[in-house]
């Protein structure tokens, strides 16, 4: 076993965070389209790059920063990944046996009660088709205890990641072309991808970032090809490419008001936690806001804004709070890192 040498110190990228940030506002308006509008509708083609985008980018991460920091083949990377995928885990049932237990349903039974989420926790742990909150952590979670084994390799990590990426896209490429697909797989299968694509420096990414009117062209033709075909598995892997790469070539500019762009920024640090918190705030609009009995025009209005300035103010006040009390930073780091 070598002796590992210090880790070396990799900067924070404020384009992923701008990246993470605007996924963050994405899903929210997603999940707030479920609540106040209509489950269903065209809409949701488009925006299925969504929760797909974000186990792109947490293996793009884990692939592209941890071997510069430490190496391959590390068994503090190996260690940290095992314990935050654990960690994940465990978040998720805490969270679904919580929300079951408060709520009797939501607006599509993803919490239909305790007993219901027992028993069908085969089909939520294994295939992950069964309905339940909070499902991404599932996915991420599996990729990153895959990640452990693929890091406890040492310099053969890199030489396995692309075979076994390939393999696990073609699965959940046949799995749903015959109707038996996997949610778990597929999106375990992008964020292996994600880890692939992140075997490149970043100053590469960076680079293919900066032709602007090719990563604008590449969206324009995913968005004509899900008109024609619908978002197809094997489009929602490309689409969640090509989003990416335009939301991350914006975030490589400063192109908004400071103040909105800080605020994005900071979605994106807060990524995971703004992704619950969201869940539990539109909880509250939903129950809250028909007591008021207002026009539809201004519930949605009301609801929408209400819940993204609500989501902003939350991770505002963690960020806060972890600055000036350590008993929350603590708790923090346990649940989200």
């Amino acid at each position: 076993m070598s002796i590992m040498s210090a880790p070396l110190s990799v900067p924070r990228n404020p384009a992923f965070d701008f990246t993470k940030g605007v996924l963050v506002l994405l899903m929210l308006g997603y999940h707030w389209m479920n609540y106040f509008v209509s489950t269903e509708g065209a809409i949701y083609s488009y925006l299925r790059f969504v929760t797909p985008s974000f186990i792109f980018i947490a293996g793009f991460l884990i692939a592209n920063i941890y071997p510069v920091k430490y190496g391959w083949g590390s068994p503090q990377v190996s260690k940290r990944l095992l314990i935050r995928g654990c960690k994940l885990l465990g978040l998720f049932m805490i969270l679904n046996v919580t929300a079951n237990l408060m709520f009797a349903n939501n607006y599509k039974g993803a919490m239909p009660g305790i007993d219901s989420f027992l028993h069908n926790a085969s089909d939520i742990y294994l295939s992950g088709n069964a309905r339940s909150s909070f499902w991404v952590l599932v996915p991420i979670s599996y990729l990153l205890l895959l990640s452990a084994a693929i890091f406890s390799m040492g310099n053969a990590s890199k030489y396995v990641l692309l075979p076994l990426c390939t393999f696990m896209l073609l699965c959940a490429v046949l799995l749903n072309m015959y109707g038996r697909s996997s949610a778990n797989l597929e999106l375990i299968a992008i964020g292996l991808l994600g880890m692939a694509v992140g075997l490149f420096p970043i100053q590469t990414i960076n680079k293919w970032a900066q032709h602007s009117y090719i990563v604008v062209g590449l969206n324009v033709a995913y968005l004509l090809a899900i008109m024609t075909w619908d978002a197809l598995y094997y489009l929602q892997v490309v689409g969640v490419c090509v989003s990416v790469m335009i939301i991350y070539s914006i975030g490589m500019k400063s192109v908004l008001w400071s103040t909105i762009q800080s605020k994005i920024y900071l979605l994106g640090e807060y990524s995971l936690f703004a992704y619950v918190a969201q869940i539990g705030l539109l909880q509250i609009l939903y129950r809250g806001l028909p007591l008021l009995h207002l026009q539809v025009t201004a519930l949605w209005v009301l609801s929408f804004t209400g819940a993204v300035a609500l989501t902003v103010m939350t991770v505002k006040a963690l960020h806060w709070s972890r600055g000036k009390w350590l008993c929350i930073d603590k708790m923090y780091k346990f649940a989200f890192s």
